[in-house]
């Protein structure tokens, strides 16, 4: 740089003395000021990047956490699967796991081995639970026709049935007297108790009489063009159950009269089942009428082995017989429940060996019960085709039902004396 300024110095004074006189004074040197020019800095003058400006590293987020909540108390012979034990999880439980069913068949401590799936990765973990009895045992009939002759020994066992979830002998005791050489109602409060110390009490009016008063049913007959006119509608259709009870039924008569269904009885068991001795005719005839027919068994028996026998015999008595509807479990000696030897659990179990059993046959089944133990005594009814039995003008049965039988003291043509009136409904029925 200082050779630069002097250079230009120099010129300078090369043409000041070229052509001036003496005279003239000497002017100030003209200096040109120049920039001091520095290294270039590379940080300045590189050319902007085309790419984005980078961004802040963000803290990737923490894998999700497997949750798995489920019941810690299930109830002592409850009917659950694993499906309803889970209350809520994230992860992936394969559909014939969520149908199996949890063990509650004894009181303790169990665990479960669950299999799942938690994103693509197998896990399996480790459910610990509790069984637990805290079901009351129940009272199977409220004393409404608890009737004993004069001058008979009063006993609130064969009065009155009973049962528990678990306990095959709860104990029946109750406060109250009952004299029975003198007629009258007497009132008696029922407790009854299990194993486990659960309870459960009812009052029952008790009446001694020297003869049975009728039920309410048997008072009040109905007819079937009015029960028809009633009932047969939106598609509804009427029918009627039989059995050997009715005797001789004219089934052409039974059809002119309006009923489109008969359901009859196939057959009994208690031990081994023997035929209704007017089947053969009841379902060659009621086809022959033009009416649709289905059947029902009746059975006392308490062992699988007896049901899977008496299903066995139902599909040998029908053969190829086709049929309208489900095949009907009818077991139904609940006034003597406790002395049968089983508990709620078993006869549940006992129904589904006969549905199990049939459907190998290539036959469906339905069950059959009242009200009060569909409520009471039958697990999860809902599963099944129901035949209710409510013998009332209109039933408050919030459940789902395939028929409905509404009197057993029906009156047609074709049959003397009563018979059930049912009707069948286009579509399982909800609060008709």
């Amino acid at each position: 740089m200082k050779k630069r300024v002097l250079l230009i110095l120099l010129c300078s004074l090369l043409l000041t003395g070229c052509g001036t006189t003496p005279e003239q004074a000497e002017p100030e040197p003209n200096f040109i000021e120049i920039p001091e020019i520095t290294e270039p800095d590379t940080a300045q003058t590189l050319p902007l990047m085309t790419e984005e400006p980078p961004t802040e590293e963000t803290t990737p987020p923490a894998p999700e956490m497997v949750y798995i909540n489920y019941q810690k108390t299930v109830e002592l012979n409850s009917d659950i699967t694993i499906a309803e034990f889970i209350t809520a999880s994230n992860v992936t439980i394969e559909e014939k796991v969520l149908d199996s069913r949890v063990d509650t068949s004894q009181p303790g401590e169990y665990t479960i081995s669950l299999q799942y799936l938690y994103g693509n990765e197998k896990r399996s973990e480790q459910l610990t639970y509790q069984v637990k009895d805290t079901t009351p045992p129940v009272i199977l009939n409220d004393g409404n026709d608890a009737f004993i002759k004069t001058g008979e020994t009063f006993d609130l066992r064969e009065l009155i049935g009973y049962g528990d979830n678990y306990d095959t002998s709860p104990t029946l005791t109750y406060d109250g007297d009952v004299n029975t050489e003198v007629p009258g109602n007497y009132m008696v409060i029922a407790y009854l108790t299990d194993c486990f110390g659960n309870q459960s009490s009812c009052r029952l009016n008790v009446i001694v009489a020297d003869e049975k008063p009728p039920s309410e049913s048997s008072k009040n007959p109905i007819d079937f063009e009015e029960f028809v006119s009633q009932y047969a509608v939106n598609g509804a259709e009427p029918g009627i159950d039989i059995s050997k009870w009715q005797g001789y039924v004219d089934f052409d008569a039974v059809k002119k009269a309006g009923c489109q269904f008969v359901i009859m009885r196939i057959g009994s068991s208690s031990g081994y089942p023997v035929l209704d001795e007017y089947y053969q005719r009841n379902i060659k005839e009621a086809k022959s009428a033009g009416l649709k027919v289905g059947v029902y068994f009746y059975t006392t028996d308490t062992t699988e082995t007896q049901i899977h026998a008496d299903a066995e015999w139902i599909a040998e008595q029908l053969g190829d017989t086709k049929l309208d509807f489900p095949i009907a479990f009818d077991w139904e000696d609940f006034r003597n429940f406790q002395k049968y030897g089983i508990n709620l659990y078993d006869l549940n179990m006992l129904y589904q060996s006969f549905a199990y059993e049939l459907h190998q046959h290539g036959h469906e089944s339905m069950l059959y019960s009242s009200k009060y133990f569909l409520l009471n005594v039958w697990e999860k009814p809902d599963r099944y085709p129901i035949w209710l039995a409510h013998y009332t003008p209109k039933t408050d049965y919030t459940g789902n039902y395939y028929l409905w039988q509404r009197s057993d003291s029906g009156r047609i043509d074709g049959i003397d004396g009563n018979v059930d009136f049912n009707i069948l409904y286009p579509q399982v029925a909800e609060n008709p």
